[in-house]
């Protein structure tokens, strides 16, 4: 995994355990593994899966207990994400393993599926990263947002503060295409891909912000939404 995750970053992070574990269940839950087996569609499921960026292991965790994989490891470069993980969810078939930043992963074997949710927007090379889990799986589900809109670059210009200024570690602002270039320079092909608006429907999100944001992808789709908001992107993909 790539040396720009900054580990004290993320060691701080995920110390705020009880807000993050409420907020990881309701992302895995609502949003990142009904992606994942969106995106996976009627492919036998796997057997092993690895899923790269780990975090506290909560969607990792939903993933097992789900049955999208006998054996999954977690891998993270957090010591404290990796300990909760192991603490409140290891158990037979399901471990997490703290890893160097940049460190080569070949050791860990081959798995059916690598899944990696919401991690490479964090890193200054992302088409390294990617590159670094060429040959790990079968087959890779990548999820990013999709964050290079008009809403949230006018609201950094009027606040005069750079995108990458923002309490989530987000470094990597793309559109679907930028991040289909991303894919293709990192020597990935795209089998199926997903795209859908989750604020609208975070109990994150405030009811007034909400309830605008439904009317306004009701009113668009989600393709012209996200010219003007946010949204998440799910990839099936092999490696060419």
């Amino acid at each position: 995994m790539d040396d720009v995750l900054k580990p004290a970053f993320y060691e701080d992070f995920w110390a705020d355990s009880d807000y993050q574990l409420g907020y990881a269940f309701d992302s895995a839950v609502r949003d990142r593994f009904p992606a994942v087996q969106t995106v996976w569609g009627d492919l036998k499921r796997p057997r092993r899966v690895l899923d790269f960026g780990s975090g506290n292991g909560v969607l990792t965790y939903w993933m097992h207990c789900n049955g999208f994989g006998d054996e999954i490891l977690g891998i993270d470069v957090s010591d404290t994400g990796v300990g909760f993980g192991n603490r409140a969810f290891g158990r037979d078939g399901l471990r997490y393993q703290r890893v160097e930043p940049d460190a080569p992963l070949d050791h860990l074997g081959h798995f059916d599926a690598l899944v990696s949710s919401h991690v490479v927007e964090h890193l200054d090379d992302p088409v390294k990263a990617l590159r670094s889990m060429r040959g790990l799986a079968e087959w890779y589900v990548l999820e990013v947002p999709l964050e290079d809109c008009v809403v949230p670059n006018a609201l950094a210009k009027i606040r005069g503060r750079d995108r990458k200024d923002n309490p989530v570690g987000h470094v990597q602002f793309w559109t679907r295409k930028a991040f289909g270039e991303v894919l293709e320079e990192a020597g990935f092909l795209v089998v199926r891909d997903y795209q859908y608006a989750s604020a609208p429907f975070s109990p994150y999100t405030s009811t007034t912000k909400r309830i605008l944001e439904r009317a306004l992808l009701s009113a668009t789709g989600v393709r012209l939404y996200s010219r003007l908001m946010a949204t998440h992107y799910a990839v099936l993909a092999r490696v060419k």
